[in-house]
Parts: structure tokens; sequence; C-alpha cells
């Protein structure tokens, strides 16, 4: 991958291609570089927060108090009933749905339009909007469009109309400021109204409620009294329905003779007692015959007859019985006397024989008494036979008429339910008229709120100071990234992908002065320790040949390019090297300003024309040491001056002269002088003014070296402001620069 991405850098590079050097900078843009930018644009983000929690609370103590009254009302589906209510109209169920709809209800405009006149609302100033003083708000650009397209206005309706509108207008204005919500899964409804008083807040939403409770009332009143005169029509219709069928029923049950008794007809009753009494009169035949047949049986084996059930229970034969034991008794007691000859006994005999004929003549008289019997209990039989014969033909007409008898019944015990059923519920309405309750009450009524619900002044406060700090913080970090400067090693190392020599901080705070004063002044300062590490940076690129021809150049102009040759070649100098510092900028030469000289007349024009010897252009400054090699007059032609072979043949002769020489470039970007010149130098180092040089163009400078061959060492970031560099993080110097301040002298 890493082999990839370089291949595509070169083959961009060929193409000329410009690569965006900010889009590093947004793939690493991590939280700890978010945190550094936040750091670093801390004053920006704190007068952000404090304006606008300023503007904020001015306009939030600008605005009016709105109070928030609150009445709890409770859905009561078990509220005690004297009657059965429920069987004439349902009362609210307990399904979300039926409380939900209960809070509609509560929002009606029905329930505020009884609000509304209760209250008089539509002469209060704070609902109606006519009442209140005129304002320039009022008339807006609407209403003025309105106006210019002829739209008609309220005084051109009639006094209902325009008064319809109006109380239109209030309930609207009380259904806004109304807010009814069920309070979680219980019955319990919360209502809120919101006004400008606290005291009027508490008074209508207090009237809501008991307006509520009161349309419930009138509901179920209505209903119930719409049910009763239903009801009563009904009853009329119903009760001259019953009369009729049970009239039917009467006439056609005497009609048929279909009068019944205990729940059957007298037909019915008579067959039932026939078929009863043929029942016992068979049974008595039959046990007349039983009795006849044995005794014939008897006569007939020459028994005794008196065993027969009839003769045994004849009183005559036991009375004629016991007298003949009586004379079996005499007898034997004149027996034993007189013997069988005397006339007692004989007398006895006669009266023996007297009672044997009785009981002879009684015994034939039961047995043709039990043969009467018989005959008598059969002709019972038959005539049980002939009139159940009878019966029965009659009841077969009797049941066709039952058919159509028990129709009209079930017609006339129909219309009768009926009837009864409408009956019981017409008084039950009527009662319930006088005992109607509501299904909801009010549990708590709301008080004067003793605060404002709006505005909340520390949590709006709260949020203002945190929507403030949150857009100071994004305007930070917008700033952040439309800050297009480098500021740190790391940044030059990523954007420009070169090495970072190091940081050369600003002196333009600790007085006026050229900064080659600065460098003799203060060498122990960390401005001239700043330029020794340069020169140690750019020795040990080399050690085995270390370069001689330093070239220092910039992207664009005013970036500390000559500033820094200069205190470079000052430091080196003062090191005891033997130093040149050449003045390459042919166009706008600014190197002899740095020195309290007078402008030379002859200068590397002059020598590279051989119209000056070396020793006539070189200038010494006396104080640091350092000799230096100036522009006197320009040329139409500095790239092709400065690329020419005599400047390439007087390096190489002034390269075993002095120890170091020190190229003072143009501009990259803007001339092409630089350009031809990083090829003879050892080493190129590139000048960023720190946070001021664009990257795009030290992108495009760094490029356009490369594309000459230039030997770059590096970058350096001059005019550093070190307090501040060090809240970019980790990884420069500057970063600890507070800690290591006390090694300098500054």
């Amino acid at each position: 991958m890493t082999e990839l991405t370089k291949g595509l850098s070169v083959r961009k590079d060929e193409l000329g291609i410009e690569s965006n050097p900010d889009e590093s900078s947004i793939l690493a843009f991590d939280g700890l570089a978010i945190l550094r930018a936040l750091r670093r644009r801390l004053q920006l983000i704190v007068m952000i927060a404090v304006v606008g929690t300023a503007i904020a609370l001015a306009v939030i103590l600008q605005l009016t108090p709105l109070y928030t009254a609150q009445s709890l009302v409770f859905i009561d589906r078990h509220g005690a009933q004297v009657v059965d209510f429920e069987s004439v109209m349902s009362g609210i169920s307990g399904d979300a749905a039926s409380v939900e709809s209960e809070v509609e209800i509560i929002q009606s405009r029905t329930v505020m339009r009884r609000v509304v006149d209760k209250l008089d609302l539509t002469q209060d100033p704070e609902f109606n909007s006519s009442l209140r003083p005129a304002s320039f708000f009022k008339f807006t650009p609407l209403k003025w469009a309105k106006s210019l397209l002829g739209e008609s206005s309220t005084e051109e309706l009639d006094e209902s109309e325009r008064q319809t509108r109006l109380v239109n207008a209030v309930i609207d204005a009380v259904v806004a400021r109304t807010k009814v919500a069920r309070r979680g899964g219980t019955y319990v409804i919360e209502l809120n109204f919101t006004s400008n008083d606290a005291a009027k807040s508490a008074l209508v939403v207090n009237a809501i409620a008991d307006a509520y409770v009161l349309d419930q009332l009138e509901v179920k009143f209505e209903a119930t009294k719409q049910a009763s005169e239903w009801l009563s029509q009904r009853l009329e219709g119903l009760r001259q329905q019953v009369e009729d069928s049970e009239r039917a029923s009467a006439v056609f049950r005497a009609a048929h003779g279909l009068e019944s008794a205990l729940g059957t007809t007298l037909n019915d009753q008579q067959l039932s007692e026939l078929n009863a009494q043929l029942i016992l009169a068979r049974a008595n035949l039959a046990e007349k015959e039983a009795i006849a047949t044995r005794a014939r049986q008897i006569r007939a084996s020459g028994g005794s007859i008196e065993s027969v059930a009839g003769v045994l229970q004849s009183a005559t034969i036991s009375a004629l019985r016991q007298k003949q034991a009586e004379l079996a008794r005499q007898e034997a007691d004149l027996s034993s006397k007189y013997g069988p000859r005397h006339p007692s006994i004989v007398n006895i005999d006669a009266q023996r024989r007297d009672l044997d004929r009785q009981i002879g003549n009684e015994v034939s008289r039961i047995m043709g008494s039990i043969s009467n019997e018989v005959a008598v209990a059969q002709s019972r039989v038959d005539a049980l036979f002939k009139n159940l014969d009878q019966l029965r033909g009659r009841s077969g007409d009797d049941n066709q008429a039952s058919v159509q008898l028990r129709e009209l019944e079930r017609v006339a015990t129909a219309n009768r339910s009926v009837y009864e059923t409408f009956l019981n519920r017409y008084g039950e309405t009527s009662t319930i008229k006088d005992l109607q309750t509501a299904d909801a009450r009010v549990i708590t009524r709301a008080t004067r709120p003793a605060s404002p619900s709006f505005p909340r002044v520390p949590m709006l406060a709260t949020l203002a100071f945190l929507a403030s700090i949150g857009l100071g913080v994004a305007i930070a970090l917008l700033a952040e990234q439309l800050d297009n400067g480098l500021r740190t090693a790391t940044d030059v190392e990523q954007f420009l992908k070169i090495a970072c020599l190091g940081s050369v901080p600003s002196i333009a705070s600790r007085g006026k002065g050229f900064a080659k004063d600065y460098v003799l002044e203060k060498p122990l300062s960390v401005f001239t320790e700043s330029l020794r590490s340069l020169r140690s940076a750019l020795a040990l690129s080399n050690v085995d040949n270390p370069p001689k021809i330093i070239l220092f150049t910039s992207a664009l102009p005013s970036e500390g390019k000559t500033s820094t040759a200069v205190s470079f070649s000052v430091c080196a100098a003062q090191a005891g090297l033997r130093t040149l510092l050449i003045d390459c900028d042919l166009r706008h030469p600014s190197v002899y300003r740095n020195f309290s000289t007078a402008a030379a007349t002859v200068g590397l024009v002059e020598l590279l024309a051989r119209t000056a010897t070396l020793e006539e252009t070189v200038i010494k400054d006396l104080p640091s040491g350092l000799e230096i090699l100036p522009v006197a007059a320009g040329t139409l032609n500095p790239a092709d001056l400065l690329g020419s072979v005599q400047m390439q043949k007087l390096l190489e002769g002034l390269r075993t002269v002095y120890d170091l020489i020190i190229l003072d470039s143009a501009p990259i970007l803007p001339v092409s002088d630089t350009r031809v010149l990083s090829r003879v130098a050892d080493k190129t180092v590139f000048v960023v003014r720190w946070t001021n040089t664009p990257r795009v163009a030290a992108h495009n400078a760094i490029k356009l070296l490369r594309y000459y061959d230039a030997n770059l060492a590096g970058a350096l970031l001059t005019v550093v402001d070190m307090s501040k560099q060090a809240k970019y993080g980790y990884g420069d110097g500057g970063y600890y620069y507070g800690k290591y301040n006390s090694y300098y002298v500054n």
C-alpha cells in the first residue's frame, strides 16, 4: 500500500496534478487535535459564550411571563349507581382508547364554548385581539396583501357573523393555551392552562374541568330523556298489540271449547278420567269374573260353596251358622240327658234342617248376585269403551285447534314479554333522570401558580450558555479549518512531505532593531539558539561532506526569508566560520538594508559581468565579521544570469575561500530565479512564515523545487510565537517552551 501511494504521488507530480494538502488534515483531525484547536481558540469561544448568553438573557428578560395552572380529573369507572344505568346508557370503558377519547372531548370546542360563555372571555384582551392596543405588527404583509387583493374585511360582515367569528377566534385562543394529557396509564387526566395572569390561569382551568363534568351530565340527561320519550311512545303500540293478541287467543279458545283447567283442556281431562275409570272397571270385572268362575268350579266339583269369598263375607250366613252351632250345643246337652227320641231333640233336628235350607237359599242368592255383578261390571266396561271412543274422536279435532291456539298464545306471550321489558326500562329511565351522576370528577382543583412557567430564566440561561458555547466551539473549529497556515513541525511534515529543520521565534515584541543585531546582543537567546540548531541540522545532513552553499528561499514574499538568512549568516560568523552572504534577489535586493551601510556601488551583477573584482564587491560587517556580496544594480534577465556558467564558476571559486556561503534568493512562486539557482546549492532551506504562508502555496513551491532537482534540506518555520505554538500540541519544541525557557537569556 505504501509503494502504491508513493507511485501515485509520483505519477501526480509527473502529470502536474495538484494534490490537496488539506486532505490529510481532514483525515488527521482526531479527538486530540480537536482539543488542541479548542484550546487555541479558547478566547474566541469564551467571548462568543459571554456575548451570546448576555444577548439571550436580555431577550429572555423582555419576554412576557406566562403562568400555568393544573387541574386533575379522574375518570370514575366504578361509581355508585342507585339503578342499573348501564342497561340504559353505557358509561366510559376502561380501555386506553376510551380515556384518550375523553381527553379529546375535554379539548373539544363544545366544552371550550361553555368556558368562554361562562367567563365572558370575549371581553378579555388576552383572548380577544381586537381589544388590544393597535400595534405596527398588527398590519402584517399578509393582511396588506389581502387588502390589496380586495378581500372582504370584518367590517363588511353583519353583526351575527362578526360575533360568531369573534367567539370562534376566542375559542381557538383558549384551545391553543390548553394542554390536556393522560397521566401515565392511570385514569387521571391532567388539564393545564397557560395565561399571562396567574389567577386567570387557575380560574380558566377550573372552569374547563367543571364544564367537562357538566357536559357529561347533560349528555347523560339528554340520552335518558330521549330514551324515555321513545319508550313512552313505543309502550302505547306494544300495549295495544298485547291486548289484541290476548283477545284473539281467548276468542279462539272459547269458540273451540278449549277451556282448560290446571293447564289441560276439558276434553283432555275427561279422556284422562275415562281411561282411569276404564282401568278400574276392567279390574273390577276381572275380579268379579274370577269370583264367579271359582264359585262355579267349587259347585261343579261338589265342594263347599261356603269357601267362596262372597259367602264368607255374608252376614246372613254367619248368623245362620251361629244358630246351627247353638242348636248343636243344645242337642248335645239334651242327648246326654234324654236320648235321641226326645221331642226337644226332634225339634232341634227340624230347626237344623230349616237352617240348612236357609243357608242353601242364601248361597244360591249370593251366587246369583255374583253373576249379576259380573254382568254389571261388563256393562260398565262396555259403556266406558264407548264413551272413550267418542272422546278420542273429539280429541283429534281439539288437537288441530290447539295448534292454532298455541300459536296465538305464543304471539300473545311474546308481545306481553316485550311490553313488560319496555315498561321496566321506561320505569328505570324515568328514575335515572333524577339520579344522574357523571363518570368523571375533579380530584384536584387548580390554585394560583406561585411562579411563572415561562420563561424559566435559570433553565433558559443555562441552555443559552450551552448553546453559545456550542456556537463558539463550532465557530472555533470552522476558523481552525479555514486557517490555511502551517503551525507545527507536524504540519510541515504532513502537508509538505519534508523535514522541519526548526522554529525561529519572533523577536518583534522585544524592541526595534535588525534581527542580526539581536543575535549579536543576545547570543544566549532562544532566537540565536534556534539558528545554531539550524546550522547543526545542516551540518549533520551530510557528515562526510557538510554543505557549504546554502540557499534560503520561500514560496511568497514577506515570509522572513532575508531576515533569517542574515541572522543565520551572522550567527555562523560569530561561531568563527568565514561566512559569505550573497544577495541573489536581483529584482528586489534587501540584504544591505539589514546593515547600517550605504547602498553598494558594485555588487553581484558587476562581479559576474567582470566589471568588478571580488575584493571590490564584498563588504565586511565589522561587528559580526560577516562578509556580504550585495546587489548594486539589477538586470533584465536575472534567471539567465543566476543560471549561467559564470555563476557556477563563481560559487565553485568561493567554496575554496569560505567555510559557509549563504544565498538569499527571491521567492519561488512569483519568479523562476530561485528555481535555476537551487541546482547549484548544496542544500536549500525552505522558509515558511508561521501561520501566514498558505499551505497550497508552500506545497506548490516545494513541488517546483523538486521538479528542478533541488537538494531540499527541509523547511524552517519563522516568526513563530512560541507561547502560542505551545498550544498546538506535542512534537514541537515550542510545546515545552515554558519548561526550558529559563535556559535562555532573552
